[in-house]
């Protein structure tokens, strides 16, 4: 588990708005944070689902893990991951 600060969900944003397209903010969140899972989803895989975070290149969700089975979490103390969904 990795909690996720202000200045996390602040360099968030900037990765989201200067990244040219989702998979380039992943591999920059990536980069970022090391021990925080980043996956690359479509956006019909999170609908229904209300993200962290929204930024120009991706709506951000929070994923926490039991260490089994993954969830959507709407807490960044609990963020174990992150889940990008590409911005049409």
């Amino acid at each position: 588990m990795m909690a996720l600060s202000p200045d996390d969900f602040a360099l968030l944003t900037r990765l989201g708005s200067t990244s040219p397209n989702v998979r380039a903010m992943a591999a920059a969140a990536r980069a970022e944070w090391s021990g925080l899972r980043v996956t690359v989803v479509d956006a019909l895989d999170v609908r229904g689902e209300t993200p962290a975070l929204v930024t120009a290149a991706a709506d951000v969700f929070l994923m926490a893990s039991d260490g089994h089975c993954w969830s959507m979490t709407a807490d960044p103390a609990t963020a174990a991951g992150l889940v990008l969904a590409a911005r049409s």
